[in-house]
């Protein structure tokens, strides 16, 4: 009975682990746009051949992220699935063609899945070694753990840089092995390379290091000059080896006016005001007041508190002898990134998810939180399976999952095999990525396949989109992917136009929770696909401006 007690502990982080690759696999919530147009939309097309979309971010005239990241997380999975669809064509003996939208979602997905086990190897070592088990336990049942972190987010890479920083420097305070700081070195290059933002969390880690450096060399220059001159080579080689993939990348040559140095353009970009205006702006408070809570949620800050009241009373030093220096450094590590990252007034939630692992790990290694009961179980479980429910299943839930049955309707359906045109238009969700349509590159070009998203249009707006000239007499079709309390807006003649294909479920729509509700439950929780009679549409206008003009009198 006592080693069955012994091993439920470890049968709980075995199942947070398959449920973990269950939410990477089969979560298609929809977090933010960035979650693909930063990684997988930016390289499929070059390595799949299917057609993508890129964003501001990736104009070549001012390019504001580093193109070396994407490909490796993302790049290369798709290049070997590239590779094995050649391989199995050629041995079937069949032509290539693009791999299934499920296909790519999968391995898109799966390279950071394997990415985020970094986090549980950092947070093993970064505590004692009797609360081992326990600080894993509270990494895997976080629900960032479950949606930010196995999507591809630059945030996620980030997060893995932030974890390596703390236990590399953790070694080097135990050992005091100079090689460590070379790893450092590396580690933060491909970091500020990745995001920015990263040197905010790296920065009390560097001051750290240049202490060590002074302690080590006795305080002479010279001491201190040789024993960082190789992390610093290594520095600069990285960095110039990323300056020198992306000038290739987005130029195709190494022209003095063609070198880009990709932190700094971003840099550039987010110091202009009327720039981040574009994006949302946000009081200077709200990392501190909202998204730190939501990322932690406020079971946990409350024990991040209580530890850090106690290094501040100087009542942890004897808890923390095992960890010389590293709690405070955890500790300076979350007020930097909190502090510097709020002087932005742009400020999402997930640009604070590198602060997990540091978090967790100060308050197992304080202790109070060993000792917690119910409550903090109860609070820290149910506000986790909440937030986890809601971005990686409901939040924009049908968006990706509408993808896939589009690029069935079109490629699998006997029906659209003779259409000489498919036009696909979203409507009123989330920006679609085009990559998970997995269109051939050729078909859109050829303009058997467009693809417009319409975002929030009117309703009237988007009515007249379907009303563009049709340049030929080819048969065509029109499809629209949209919530069904968008279609409910539409005038009821416009309404009998479109013939529902497919239905979504669920679907959160958060920005338009009232018309959701008013819709009822499984509507409003419902993205439709609709094949638009654009005929029909033609006749019903002139009988709704008519209706208008009556009403306007």
């Amino acid at each position: 009975m006592t080693s069955y007690r012994n091993d439920v502990p470890r049968y709980a982080y075995a199942g947070l682990v398959i449920l973990r690759a269950l939410f990477a696999l089969y979560g298609t919530g929809y977090i933010h746009p960035d979650e693909y147009f930063q990684n997988g939309e930016v390289i499929a097309g070059i390595t799949l051949g299917v057609h993508s979309y890129s964003t501001w971010e990736w104009d070549p005239v001012f390019p504001c992220r580093s193109i070396v990241p994407v490909w490796l997380t993302t790049g290369i999975p798709f290049s070997l699935l590239r590779l094995s669809l050649r391989g199995k064509c050629y041995i079937l003996n069949f032509s290539g063609q693009a791999p299934t939208p499920s296909l790519i979602f999968a391995v898109e997905r799966l390279s950071f899945l394997l990415s985020s086990f970094v986090l549980d190897f950092c947070v093993y070592h970064l505590v004692h070694d009797s609360a081992r088990l326990p600080a894993l336990l509270l990494l895997a049942s976080s629900y960032v753990m479950h949606t930010y972190q196995v999507r591809p987010f630059s945030n996620s890479l980030e997060a893995v840089y932030v974890a390596l920083s703390l236990l590399l420097l953790q070694k080097l305070f135990l050992q005091r092995i100079p090689i460590y700081t070379v790893l450092l070195a590396l580690v933060s290059v491909c970091g500020v390379f990745t995001r920015l933002t990263f040197a905010a969390f790296f920065f009390p880690m560097a001051l750290e290091i240049l202490q060590w450096g002074f302690r080590q060399s006795r305080y002479s220059l010279s001491g201190f000059i040789r024993l960082l001159s190789l992390p610093t080579l290594v520095a600069v080689t990285t960095a110039l080896g990323f300056v020198y993939a992306d000038s290739l990348y987005f130029h195709g040559d190494l022209k003095p006016s063609h070198i880009e140095l990709t932190p700094l353009n971003f840099l550039r970009y987010n110091l202009l005001p009327s720039n981040l205006a574009e994006h949302g702006l946000h009081p200077r408070w709200l990392h501190l007041v909202v998204n730190l809570p939501m990322i932690a949620t406020p079971a946990l800050l409350y024990y991040v508190l209580r530890a850090e009241l106690d290094i501040f009373a100087s009542r942890s030093g004897d808890r923390n002898k095992s960890k010389p220096g590293i709690v405070q450094m955890m500790q300076h590590s979350r007020w930097s990134a909190t502090s510097l990252l709020s002087i932005q007034p742009h400020q999402e939630p997930r640009f604070l998810i590198p602060l997990l692992v540091p978090m967790i790990a100060v308050v197992i290694n304080n202790g109070r939180i060993l000792r917690a009961g119910r409550v903090f179980l109860m609070f820290w479980i149910i506000g986790n399976i909440i937030l986890a429910t809601l971005f990686g299943i409901l939040h924009q839930g049908g968006v990706i999952p509408s993808l896939f049955r589009v690029h069935a309707i079109i490629y699998d359906t006997p029906s659209t095999a003779h259409l000489h045109d498919v036009e696909v238009v979203y409507w009123n969700t989330y920006m679609p990525p085009r990559h998970l349509l997995a269109i051939r590159q050729e078909d859109v070009n050829s303009q058997r396949v467009s693809i417009r998203d319409l975002s929030g249009a009117s309703p009237a707006t988007a009515i007249g989109s379907f009303l563009a000239p049709v340049l030929d007499t080819h048969p065509h079709m029109v499809l629209l992917a949209a919530p069904f309390h968008a279609v409910k807006e539409l005038e009821t003649a416009s309404q009998k136009c479109l013939q529902e294909i497919s239905r979504v479920f669920p679907h959160l729509d958060l920005d338009h929770i009232s018309e959701s509700v008013q819709v009822g439950w499984k509507d409003g929780l419902s993205l439709g696909i609709f094949d638009v009679d654009t005929a029909c549409i033609r006749e019903a206008m002139p009988a709704e401006r008519h209706r208008e003009e009556i009403v306007a009198q």
